[in-house]
């Protein structure tokens, strides 16, 4: 009898529930379909698989489901409930999506008017370009100076002039100026070829409308999506300029004018990020991992530029608060996907992209694990120590990535939040393969190594607010379990912070909480305290910043402990009460601060200042 494809099915028959089916189906790979003789009437919903094997399905193929299968002891109540997980997030998954059209647009800069008349016959037909001479002079090309040129986002912005020396609307053709010239420079079309004017001016004195300035420029501006230089341009470009083409790289500015669909699939939600726009300080890790140059920080706060995006997962890694996302498996998805899979108490999640989880499959079939969980995440170098930490709070005692045979280490984002998780939970537990990167070639060894101690209890807890907040849950019930209060000053990435505040200095003006997105700083506004959460500070040192009596410090050393995830008082205001009413309406400080100020000003009357907003209305009606 002939072996067939065994795999899981969530199907429909027309109801509206769905049912769970193990099943063996004849599958042809490369033509997408799926035949089994049980199935007629059927709507499948859902299928263990590869996308690599059936390309065009018109159903989602999942290799979670698949690899639970396969390779796992789980019960099929289990792998039902991986159906259904995995059905969700798929179909959750939401972003924008549109297609660019080419912009054929460009500026050629060249030193010679040769060069540039045969780039005009070659490529005229096809592309819409604007002609720059940097030296020299022609009578159909315009020759810039004073040349700025800026990147101007994804636009080459341009500043130059030109010299114009005859105003057209002045002009009657009169024909003076023409033999007047000396030097015979003003063609019979009325370009003048500064190579040999000598500025004499006698064009000048014979035009009797004044319609000649040899000395006057016009300002021109240009915009163009890219730059071609020919030759030598002789003036500096900005850093980081891209689009900017030299006559070497042509074919790569010929290779951008095609149609391309944008898919926004990293985005930022700038409530959460600790970035501040209008100080141009704060959290800068997007920027400084993003290897592409896709993440801007301006005025606007931070923004992913999506057309040069390779999601790579870097900057969605590296950001401690979880302002940028992943819109594939967003962190709201990965903590509701575990609300419905279990995970195998001090067991072992090993996740992949579907690439490396197809060929595990192959290379694995037939060996099924016990206390196994296997979890597609396509990209798994944006990876966190939020996912990490959730994991292994929900049951699991090691996780596994898989990486690519040949995979170069370095120093990118998600290794850092491996090398953070592992240095944290060693110091917690004594466990050092909390988290392991391997590659297909080590997966046996790996797997072959028995699993000592345990993270202890399993957190229930699968409220989402945003990482910092998950983040926090999870590392609180670890802490909790390990028993230790541990000091830790780690080297390198460090998303984590404690806060300092001198009582003497702080007027408990509370401007530090205002940049505080994240909500590590906070005010108690009955007992007029000023607080700090340890667990959701990120160390972006904004509070520091904006502090106007300096009283703020930042230490990126912490101490795991109970303390670390309750709020701790940083400052205590006495109150300053109404003198009529008795109404609390500030702090006695924040008004000493300001009298201090207002007495050195004499014209300023302060004597209505010791009232809250309704006395000292009164009282100025009183005394009119």
């Amino acid at each position: 009898m002939r072996k067939l494809f065994s795999t899981c099915l969530l199907v429909q028959d027309g109801s509206s529930g769905s049912e769970f089916e193990i099943t063996e189906v004849k599958l042809h790979p490369g033509q997408g379909k799926y035949f089994s003789s049980d199935l007629a009437g059927k709507n499948i919903l859902l299928a263990g698989g590869f996308s690599a094997n059936t390309p065009d399905s018109k159903f989602p193929l999942s290799a979670t489901l698949q690899l639970n299968h396969a390779l796992t002891t789980l019960s099929a109540g289990k792998l039902s409930a991986i159906a259904r997980a995995e059905l969700f997030r798929k179909n959750k998954v939401h972003y924008r999506s549109y297609t660019v059209e080419a912009d054929n647009r460009v500026c050629v800069i060249g030193d010679s008017a040769e060069k540039l008349n045969n780039f005009l016959e070659t490529y005229g037909g096809v592309l819409d370009i604007e002609p720059l001479l940097v030296k020299g002079y022609h009578p159909e090309i315009s020759t810039a100076t004073e040349l700025n040129i800026y990147n101007h986002g994804p636009k080459c912005h341009l500043e130059f002039q030109v010299r114009s020396p005859i105003n057209f609307e002045l002009c009657t053709y009169c024909g003076d100026c023409g033999p007047a010239c000396p030097e015979q420079c003003i063609s019979e079309r009325l370009f003048v070829n500064y190579d040999i004017c000598t500025f004499c001016k006698e064009c000048e004195k014979v035009c009797t409308t004044k319609a000649i300035d040899v000395h006057s420029v016009l300002n021109k501006v240009a915009e163009v999506p890219a730059l071609i230089i020919l030759g030598e341009l002789g003036v500096e470009l900005p850093a980081g300029f891209e689009n900017v083409f030299y006559e070497e790289i042509l074919p790569d500015y010929f290779a951008t004018l095609f149609p391309c669909q944008v898919d926004e699939v990293v985005t930022c939600n700038n409530a959460l990020c600790q970035f501040n726009a209008n100080l141009g300080r704060g959290c800068d890790l997007c920027l400084s991992n993003c290897p592409h140059a896709a993440i801007v920080q301006d005025s606007r706060g931070v923004t992913v530029d999506s057309c040069k995006c390779a999601e790579c997962g870097a900057c969605v890694a590296a950001c401690p608060t979880g302002a940028l996302q992943n819109e594939r498996f967003d962190d709201a998805s990965f903590v509701d996907y575990f609300r419905k899979v279990i995970i195998p108490k001090d067991g072992t999640v090993i996740i992949g992209d579907e690439k490396n989880m197809h060929r595990l499959w192959w290379r694995q079939h037939g060996k099924r694990r016990e206390k196994v969980l296997f979890l597609q995440y396509d990209t798994v170098q944006s990876l966190s120590l939020f996912h990490f930490m959730f994991l292994l709070s929900q049951g699991a005692r090691r996780i596994v990535v898989l990486e690519d045979d040949g995979y170069e280490h370095g120093i990118s984002a998600y290794e850092k939040q491996i090398d953070l998780a592992n240095e944290m939970l060693s110091r917690l537990y004594d466990i050092e393969d909390a988290v392991v990167r391997v590659s297909l070639h080590d997966f046996d060894s790996v797997m072959a190594v028995s699993l000592a101690e345990s993270f202890g209890s399993v957190q229930k807890n699968y409220s989402f607010v945003n990482r910092r907040h998950s983040l926090a849950m999870a590392l609180e019930v670890l802490v909790k379990n390990s028993g230790r209060e541990v000091t830790m000053r780690p080297e390198g990435f460090i998303p984590f912070a404690t806060v300092r505040c001198n009582t003497e200095r702080c007027t408990q003006c509370l401007a530090c909480l205002h940049d505080c997105r994240i909500e590590a700083m906070r005010a108690d506004q009955q007992q007029l305290t000023l607080n700090h959460l340890s667990a959701m500070c990120v160390g972006c040192g904004l509070c520091v910043a904006i502090c106007p009596e300096n009283a703020l410090t930042i230490s990126h050393e912490f101490t795991l402990s109970g303390d670390f995830f309750t709020p701790t008082e940083l400052a205590k205001a006495e109150p300053m009460a109404c003198k009529r009413c008795g109404k609390v309406f500030g702090t006695k400080k924040s008004f000493d601060r300001v009298m201090a100020i207002l007495s050195q000003k004499e014209t300023v009357d302060t004597s209505h200042f010791e009232y809250c907003d309704t006395c000292r209305v009164v009282k100025l009606f009183e005394s009119v």
